[in-house]
């Protein structure tokens, strides 16, 4: 019987084999000869190299106990020591609780007014003490303004409101001092030359921190540059002041397009997105689905372990062996699936690959999937050639809003956080994005368009496909998960996985 190290394909940045070499996979391809089912296990982002083989390490026995042999890919995206390091100490900053204050007192006046009264004149809003109040709930547990419902038609930002927090937030003394926090931070002490300011600046893009605030490095040399003395210290402000209007008018317009995910979430995702995109992960998130993708790419250089590995396991199945293959992807091991699929889509079409024209996968098996709506529909739109089964194992809306990422400061959970913060849209800027494993999404009539209509349509033509948890649907229908981490995990999602596997 293998050892579970000898069952890993370990690869690094841009897919390249890591501590595995070329020989490794010919020999764990070639002991899967004549073997009557295969899994090939995609672990989430969140974890390293150590927990990756970790779980190898925990799930070899329960894939062979099932009469599967298991391959599983191990990659390492450094996603979760960001997240653990830099969120809870941004979400703490007195910038950022400024901030918070600030745009949190706008969107309750904007938002939850009728559309009558706010066109009655200027902006309604709570006092920043009110706010403070409301805000200080979060501390015991409780989620700030979730009582409130929007009325059904947000109007947009007008100019005139825009004008008025602008003049507003101008004045406000707390808001300059903080600016100028950040500021003195990172320039050169009074009395360098005036052209200082600008290498400081520099300094900050090419990687120095300033020392009050994760802000990302961009937005904060751009408050540096345009620093100053007399008049012109009154810019950066100015600049800080544009910004904030522009996160309040996101917060309106998610509202507006219903894509919001409860005021103070939303708050905090839009604040993150304009000034700390840099230092929350967003570039990390980027490069590890890159990673995903580039490990079945084509390199007459070195080899990529993906395609490698379905180099050899083309020949293989060529030679008449013939294994029911299941996948499964955790979290983010659903972004490298997608992947894989698309690379079998361009074997097939491809007149010299090995592989047999009428492969097929058994059980395309997603826990708590974290790639988007997009990235899934094309796949279940060609089932009939790509694979016979789908199941995703995901939380309720309920218990995915339990399972906060950073307890007492943000009440969601990761695909939360990757929905409202993390992705980008087509034009590389950060877009709220419906991911696939979010019941918030599969519930939101106003989420509509073809991906969304087509995957709906095929999660709902067979009940199945679906396993919300916690949940008892029967056997292979079982899911106790409440936390993102714990579906490869719980012993009901294991259960049902074999039971898949024997069926």
């Amino acid at each position: 019987m293998a050892s579970f190290r000898d069952r890993c394909i370990h690869t690094r940045q841009g897919g390249r084999l890591a501590s595995t070499t070329t020989a490794d996979i010919d020999k764990l391809v070639a002991g899967l000869k004549d073997r009557p089912r295969v899994v090939l296990h995609f672990h989430g982002g969140l974890i390293d190299d150590t927990l990756g083989f970790a779980t190898a390490h925990r799930l070899t026995p329960v894939y062979e106990a099932a009469g599967a042999d298991p391959v599983f890919f191990v990659w390492s995206s450094g996603l979760l020591e960001t997240l653990r390091g830099n969120l809870p100490q941004i979400l703490n900053e007195s910038v950022f609780r400024t901030l918070l204050n600030r745009v949190t007192r706008y969107a309750t006046g904007l938002v939850f007014k009728e559309p009558g009264q706010r066109a009655l004149g200027a902006v309604a809003t709570p006092t920043p003490r009110a706010v403070q109040a409301e805000l200080a709930q979060v501390r015991a547990g409780q989620e700030p303004y979730a009582r409130l419902s929007a009325p059904p038609d947000v109007p947009p930002l007008t100019e005139s409101e825009e004008r008025q927090i602008a003049v507003e937030l101008s004045a406000d003394t707390e808001l300059a001092e903080r600016t100028r926090e950040i500021v003195n931070s990172v320039l050169p002490q009074a009395g360098s030359s005036t052209t200082e300011p600008v290498a400081a600046a520099r300094d900050v893009i090419g990687g120095r921190a300033a020392a009050t605030t994760l802000m990302s490095p961009e937005v904060v040399a751009d408050l540096a540059a345009r620093a100053g003395t007399g008049e012109r210290a009154l810019v950066s402000t100015a600049l800080m002041v544009r910004k904030t209007v522009r996160v309040v008018a996101a917060v309106v317009g998610r509202y507006r397009q219903r894509n919001d995910h409860g005021l103070y979430p939303t708050v905090v995702e839009e604040i993150l997105r304009e000034f700390y995109l840099a230092n929350v992960g967003a570039a990390i998130w980027d490069a590890m689905k890159q990673q995903t993708a580039d490990t079945f790419a084509a390199d007459g250089d070195e080899v990529r372990a993906g395609r490698y590995f379905l180099d050899r396991f083309a020949e293989l199945l060529s030679t008449g062996t013939r294994p029911q293959v299941t996948v499964v992807g955790h979290s983010a091991g659903a972004v490298f699936i997608g992947n894989l699929l698309d690379d079998l889509v361009r074997r097939r079409a491809a007149a010299d690959d090995p592989l047999p024209a009428d492969f097929r996968l058994r059980d395309v098996v997603l826990l708590a999937p974290a790639c988007t709506v997009a990235q899934l529909a094309p796949v279940v739109r060609r089932q009939s050639e790509l694979f016979d089964r789908l199941r995703m194992f995901t939380m309720t809306d309920r218990a995915e809003q339990a399972d906060h990422l950073v307890p007492f400061l943000y009440p969601r959970s990761l695909l939360y956080f990757i929905s409202g913060v993390l992705e980008r849209g087509p034009s590389l800027r950060t877009a709220v994005t419906p991911i696939a494993g979010m019941q918030h999404w599969y519930l939101d009539p106003a989420a509509t368009g073809p991906d969304s209509d087509d995957l709906r349509g095929f999660l709902r033509a067979d009940p199945a496909r679906t396993v919300w948890s916690p949940g008892d649907g029967g056997p292979g229908l079982r899911s106790g998960a409440r936390s993102h981490i714990a579906f490869d995990a719980d012993p009901q999602v294991l259960a049902s996985v074999a039971a898949m596997l024997a069926d």
